[in-house]
């Protein structure tokens, strides 16, 4: 047998003595002191919150739980007794010990940075340390000492937390003579001369704060900083140094930073912990020493700096990294100082992918990288247009650029386009906009954004770069003789902000940051002059194209003519305005509409639901006046056509009367969708209840969040099935089979023999289990201990609580004889179908997203109006009178605007935001219906992409709606499904709208 082992420790666990007990005044001492800490920490917060605090200690986190702990601070701040085998019992060190660096492995902060010393280790805010206030920091000191980190706050009341610690090795004149002193000898053993230290520095800081942190170290305003190849070990570096100063050749193993090049980054964005950086005097004369290096080689992990063999590397080829998950890691870093950071490692297959290979797909959704719904919306809408998606996959963009010019942000744009259409799950556009904000860096933060300006930046950074360079020069000079290009009238703050709740914070700074748009938008010119005739206008056109020759903005161009009509000396002054997205007011009269969401469910039940938006006349459109315009509209016959009204998945009323008022019974049903159910018989055979009987298919419902912000209840409607009551249960069974196709089984049924009648041979639950997939379930009420009439026999055990029960199988039993069991009043009985996974296949669902009311009275415009509005005359009068030249006074004027020349591809932007003296800007939701098909001034548009925007100015989500393959798919963000045309069309939260002549 064997050796039966004790546990470990347990022979000293069980004669462990007891803890000696606390004294009664040392208790009372920690509650005091537990209580004085607790005041203090919640005056020091209160402050913080209040930006009230100028000067802030650190204090590390771990020791304040320990001394939490010590003193019993979570029982006293509940008013608990203390206790436990920690407290009072814990020994607590030197406050501050954990968080502070060897002082040893840096170099002493200068003066003017003497809240450098002493450095921290890698911490973290909130997860390592907290802020206090000075009076908390000396409550701590006075007990248990330890070091002071001090923090001082910026302008706005905010501490700067986040440090970075890269190596340094300053080039003194000192250290220069000792180098080249020494001898050859000397030279192999002389690396311990340049000792390497670490800086702290703050990681927000830009390149200037750098440069004037080590202007104080080197006590010179002349320097120059180098950043090392990270590559090379810091041995390599400094005998390298080494060698090269004292052979007088000063090239270096790295690059030296400029000002130029890194002013608008942050020290966090070009250098790691593990970087090193040498300062010299200006007047030194360095260059760079370019060594090739090549996979496969040892070397140091340009992520994490760990000396290995580096076998992966950027598309680049000049930073290397020893895994695949160093180089994923490493991509957002290095993507601010290369473009092609997120590039595969081989562009051939993306140059291989054309037009024609894409042209067939759909597309998949884009991954949201903090409130960027604004641009997954724009792109998904603009990648709809068969036009685009060719101009970038076939390089009509590169075609284009007579002179060579960098055109990486139409090749960013262009891998995106064929990521979305040849990728099976959502694509994360970080490249692609990383390379947009290093011409507007406002567009890589999360910032809110809206999505019209967004399509202005994107339209004016990809015209810039394929602007002819050398033909630009001279059409200006002769525009600027001939023609007055003034700037345009300053636009109205139309924003509609994305994904982001209030914080007014970030708004501040947004603001701050961000250009106007007229700072930025460089081809959004007014041109004017007066008297202008059509040799002048078709002289100015010429000269437009030839300053913007992208076929981007050739394309997306129009152009406003604006005329002014003095009425004392009938003097006309004429000006054009240039337009790649057109504004449209919602100011035009309004018109009063009485619409209903008509759900249609078709008779075969594995066919989607039809939603109708219908317009009827209050007091005059019959039920029958509804079932014949929606039935001739989808080829079925008014007579197979039966109204209900449907509610939490049930069937709340049937509408038999095709008499009966539309506006009276949707009054009378305001909580409930209207459907009209296709039958396979007439409604008029089936109007006698006591002779028929209705089988639903019930759906479930479920919450569906479309963003983390906005979150709607999928309305869910039965499918219905009418037989008669004197079936029997076989039959009504094998009509069932009929409807479900591929989900019965039933060719294992028909085999199956039913008994004589008189025999009653039932089949039991457990044998339908067997060979079906569904159930067919009674549901009755019955008064309390009455025995269920069909198969279980159970007692009812609460009166007028529903009884379940499996329809019985069997061919002797009609519905009828079943239901005359039941002989009481509220039984209220009814048959459904229940599938065994209690889950009914998604191809019989009929759920939907609700985003409007289905019974609405809302006032509406038509976009057509809206468009005839910005054509018509405008008064000028009272403070926006006309200054005429020949009167040489105020007159008020007639404004007439016109559409002058209109683009192949038109994006109209709905103006929902407008200002109100007293509310500031408001959303302006009023339903503006547009059709898909539509001509304005004589040329044919159709409709391929919409943007919508749900929420508010300050808060919302977009969405995007887009043609692709003659299907309407929705697209939010990284999810994509297809959707009906009658959900694109007329949507009340459209914002931009998509049209293309056809």
């Amino acid at each position: 047998m064997g050796r039966k082992h004790k546990k470990k420790g347990g022979k000293n666990k069980r004669h462990q003595p007891p803890l000696p007990p606390l004294g009664e005044d040392f208790k009372q001492n920690l509650y005091l002191e537990a209580l004085e800490g607790i005041n203090k920490l919640k005056l020091s917060k209160d402050l913080f919150l209040q930006k009230q605090v100028k000067e802030a200690y650190l204090l590390s986190k771990i020791w304040l739980e320990t001394w939490k702990t010590h003193v019993g601070y979570d029982a006293v701040l509940k008013g608990d007794q203390p206790g436990g085998k920690k407290y009072g019992r814990q020994q607590i060190g030197e406050i501050n010990k954990d968080i502070i660096a060897n002082e040893e492995l840096f170099h002493s902060a200068p003066e003017l940075y003497f809240y450098f010393d002493p450095p921290l280790n890698d911490v973290q805010p909130v997860k390592d340390f907290i802020l206090i206030t000075q009076d908390v920091w000396e409550f701590f000191y006075e007990k248990y000492k330890g070091k002071a980190v001090k923090r001082i706050a910026n302008e706005q009341g905010e501490f700067n937390l986040m440090t970075i610690s890269p190596y340094a090795i300053f080039m003194t004149q000192e250290k220069l003579n000792q180098i080249g002193s020494l001898n050859q000898n000397q030279l192999a053993n002389s690396v311990d001369l340049l000792r390497m230290r670490k800086i702290q520095l703050y990681s927000d800081w830009k390149f200037k704060e750098l440069e004037i942190y080590c202007q104080q170290i080197m006590e010179s305003q002349d320097i120059q900083i180098w950043l090392m190849n990270p590559i090379y070990e810091q041995n390599q570096i400094k005998l390298q140094l080494i060698k090269t100063i004292h052979q007088n050749k000063n090239i270096l193993l790295g690059e030296q930073l400029l000002e130029a090049e890194y002013q608008q980054l942050q020290l966090s964005q070009f250098l790691k912990n593990h970087f090193i950086l040498v300062v010299f005097q200006n007047e030194i004369e360095l260059s760079q020493l370019d060594v090739k290096f090549e996979l496969n080689q040892n070397g140091c992990c340009f992520s994490c700096g760990s000396k290995a063999l580096l076998n992966y590397s950027c598309a680049c080829k000049k930073v290397f990294y020893c895994s695949d998950t160093c180089r994923y890691k490493d991509q957002e870093f290095h993507s601010r100082q290369c473009t092609k950071a997120y590039d595969s490692q081989d562009d051939d297959d993306f140059d291989a992918i054309t037009y024609e290979t894409i042209q067939n797909g759909q597309g998949v959704g884009l991954v949201n990288l903090g409130n960027t719904c604004y641009m997954n919306s724009s792109l998904q809408s603009l990648f709809s247009s068969t036009h685009f998606q060719e101009f970038l996959s076939n390089k009509q963009y590169w075609t284009q650029n007579t002179i060579k010019r960098s055109v990486q942000l139409n090749y960013k744009l262009e891998k995106l386009l064929k990521n979305l259409l040849t990728q099976n799950k959502a694509f994360s556009p970080y490249s692609f906009r990383q390379q947009l904000a290093r011409k507007y860096p406002f567009f890589g933060n999360n910032y809110q954004q809206d999505a019209a300006e967004f399509i202005l930046y994107l339209f004016d950074a990809l015209n810039e770069e394929l602007i002819q360079k050398d033909d630009k020069q001279k059409p200006q000079i002769q525009l600027q003789q001939q023609l007055d290009l003034g700037d345009g009238d300053k636009p109205e703050p139309e924003q509609a902000n994305s994904d982001s709740e209030d914080d007014s914070s970030e708004e501040q700074e947004n603001t701050e940051t961000q250009p106007t748009q007229q700072q930025q938008i460089q081809f959004h010119k007014k041109v004017q002059q007066n008297q202008i005739n059509n040799d002048n206008y078709e002289q100015a056109l010429e000269l437009i194209h030839k300053l913007n020759s992208s076929i981007i903005v050739k394309n997306y161009l129009g152009i406003t003519r604006s005329e002014i009509e003095c009425p004392i000396c009938d003097q006309k002054t004429q000006s054009y305005e240039q337009f790649l997205i057109l504004p449209l007011s919602l100011n035009a009269v309004s018109q009063s509409k009485h619409l209903v969401d008509v759900f249609v469910i078709s008779n075969d039940w594995y066919k989607p639901y039809e939603k109708i938006v219908y317009e009827y006349q209050p007091n005059q459109t019959m039920l029958l006046d509804v079932k014949r315009d929606i039935g001739e509209k989808l080829g079925i016959e008014a007579i197979y056509l039966l109204g209900a009204f449907c509610s939490n998945n049930q069937i709340d009323m049937y509408l038999f009367h095709d008499e009966d008022q539309l506006s009276k019974v949707l009054n009378d049903n305001q909580n409930s969708y209207f459907c009209l159910f296709q039958l396979d018989q007439s409604i008029y055979s089936i109007t006698d209840e006591d002779q028929y009987f209705d089988v639903m298919i019930y759906s479930y419902e479920k919450k569906n969040a479309f963003s983390y912000q906005c979150e709607y209840i999928c309305a869910a409607i039965p499918k219905i099935i009418i037989i008669k009551k004197q079936f029997t249960a076989f039959q009504i069974y094998q009509q069932i089979w009929n409807k479900l196709g591929e989900h019965s089984k039933s060719d294992q049924l028909m085999n199956i023999q039913i008994d004589e009648p008189q025999q009653d041979n039932l089949l039991n639950s457990q044998q339908l289990k067997e060979v079906l997939n569904y159930q067919i379930i009674i549901q009755t009420r019955l008064p309390s201990k009455t025995p269920c009439p069909f198969t279980c026999g159970k007692q009812f055990k609460k009166d007028q609580k529903p009884h379940c029960c499996e329809l019985p199988f069997n061919n002797s039993n009609t519905l009828q004889q079943y239901l005359e069991k039941v002989n009481y009043a509220n039984a209220h009985t009814s048959l459904s179908i229940e599938f065994v996974e209690n889950a009914i296949p998604k191809s019989l669902r009929i759920e939907f997203e609700p985003k409007t009311n289905y019974l609405k009275h809302d006032k509406s415009l038509n976009l057509l109006n809206l468009i005839d509005n910005f054509q018509s005359k405008e008064p000028l009068l009272d403070e926006n009178a006309y200054h005429c030249t020949i009167c040489n006074d105020l007159t008020f004027a007639i404004k007439t605007m016109s559409l002058q020349k209109l683009p192949d591809q038109l994006i109209i932007q709905l103006k929902r935001f407008q200002y109100d003296e007293h509310k500031g800007f408001q959303k302006n939701n009023i339903l503006v219906t547009y059709p898909e098909a539509i001509t304005i001034n004589q040329i044919d548009y159709e409709l391929y992409g919409v943007v919508q925007h749900f929420g508010g100015l300050d808060n919302g989500h977009y969405t995007a709606y887009g043609r692709r393959q003659k299907k309407w798919i929705e697209f939010n963000d990284d999810s994509t499904k297809e959707v009906k045309e009658n959900d694109v069309i007329n949507d009340k939260n459209a914002y931009i709208l998509f049209y293309q002549q056809k």
